[in-house]
């Protein structure tokens, strides 16, 4: 990582992240009782005695009734009554409607959203600080996860689930072809291995990638030194940093290994090609493990998944990486209860649940994810995880970052002008965006 710690303070500063428009009434985590040989709160009388239940917002209904039941198990002995009511909220809704429904008395404890939508909950003040969960979590999770969700000395979320792309790789064609199964590190391995296996005219390629997405063209960019949003200020992306000029004029080069335009660098293209077996890489994330799965079996192969490749011994490539995170309301009556169930989220049996339901990776340390049932058996985690430790997560990026950015990826990707007259657009539509 890359100067993440100033990042997220830096982003705090710029964002205003501070709980200001929070509910006066709110309980801070300071004043609860902490039970410091249990590490965990002391869960209110009303909750404990299921006088009244816990209330929280899960999008999917067999996570929420997995975890839910779940929970009750893990503290069927501390607490035998206590109850949990789940409502179904879509995460990319719920910072939204929470800040209508709390201060209206009918939200959830705790609900569940995306760690880029956790600036705008403390803001809103339906994001309160974990309190001693803190320190407890810092020990289960990488900085990485925790610093994005963390404001003025406080951590505001509770990391929960993570994904990032990757390079994935067919170890049976590297093997044919190389005499070895073990992934290239670089992109010039890449690019030498091209020169000998691609074959355009009957659609062979050495490694496939969407290009019309910045989200999907910023490794390459990272990977050949630039990073966006360099001093996490929402006005400076870095578009018209020098370093991306040079990355630009990298990830323009490739198109001589991978000679697609970027819109027919699609699913069917791109994931769908190499299950069937002919490609030995490809830049994806952990949503095609099924494809490929699926194509492994049908067409006699295997594959791994690594970290994404470096570029002339560079800097580690950075990616963009997503997070959900459990998100304790500023309106709760019950802070406690509701602390104690967000941080159960990332307990070892919160994440064991949440694997077995979903396939989603736990956002813990590696460690402690070989210790989740199924998860050690799953060769292609350990990938994802190495990937998402070394990810730029950004506080907060607003839509009109990606509409830009892929703007400017497609036209150089697609030689529609040189690299200084797309930065110079992209600055420009960037400024104009963020101005209205």
């Amino acid at each position: 990582m890359r100067g993440k710690g100033a990042v997220a303070a830096a982003a705090a500063a710029a964002l205003g992240l501070s709980a200001c428009g929070g509910p006066p009434e709110e309980e801070q985590a300071t004043e609860l009782e902490w039970d410091a040989d249990a590490q965990q709160y002391v869960i209110e009388e009303e909750i404990a005695s299921g006088e009244v239940p816990l209330k929280v917002w899960i999008e999917e209904e067999h996570l929420a009734e997995a975890v839910v039941t779940s929970f009750k198990e893990e503290f069927k002995e501390e607490y035998p009554d206590i109850q949990v009511e789940y409502e179904l909220v879509v995460k990319n809704d719920a910072v939204e409607k929470m800040s209508l429904a709390g201060e209206a008395g009918n939200g959830a404890d705790v609900y569940m959203s995306f760690y880029d939508q956790v600036a705008r909950a403390i803001d809103d003040g339906t994001a309160a600080p974990l309190g001693e969960y803190e320190n407890v979590l810092s020990e289960r999770m990488s900085g990485t996860f925790t610093d994005v969700v963390s404001a003025d000395d406080q951590m505001y979320a509770v990391p929960v689930t993570t994904e990032s792309m990757a390079l994935m790789y067919n170890t049976t064609l590297l093997e044919e072809l190389t005499g070895s199964p073990e992934p290239a590190q670089t992109w010039e391995e890449i690019i030498d291995l091209a020169g000998e296996y691609n074959d355009p005219a009957a659609n062979r390629w050495t490694i496939r990638m969407v290009t019309s997405e910045i989200y999907r063209a910023y490794p390459i960019l990272s990977a050949a030194g630039w990073q966006v949003y360099p001093d996490g200020d929402v006005d400076d992306p870095g578009f018209d940093d020098p370093e991306l000029a040079a990355a630009l004029d990298y990830f323009a080069g490739l198109r001589e290994i991978f000679n697609v335009p970027s819109a027919d660098t699609t699913w069917e293209t791109v994931e769908e090609e190499f299950a069937k077996g002919e490609t030995p890489y490809v830049i994806t994330g952990p949503w095609s493990f099924s494809t490929f799965d699926e194509g492994a079996e049908a067409n006699g192969f295997e594959y791994g998944v690594t970290t994404l490749p470096t570029a002339n011994g560079g800097e580690p490539a950075g990616a963009f990486a997503g997070m959900h995170v459990a998100v304790v309301s500023g309106y709760s009556e019950y802070p406690a209860a509701a602390r104690v169930f967000a941080n159960f989220l990332a307990s070892d049996t919160g994440a064991a649940t949440i694997y077995e339901q979903t396939g989603q990776i736990p956002a813990i340390t590696a460690d402690l994810l070989s210790g989740v049932e199924g998860i050690a058996d799953d060769p292609n985690v350990a990938g994802i995880v190495a990937q998402s430790a070394q990810a730029d997560l950004i506080p907060q990026v607003p839509q009109y970052f990606w509409e830009t950015g892929n703007v400017l990826t497609v036209d150089v990707w697609n030689d529609l002008s040189d690299t200084a007259a797309a930065q110079e657009k992209a600055v420009a539509t960037y400024n104009e965006l963020h101005g209205l």
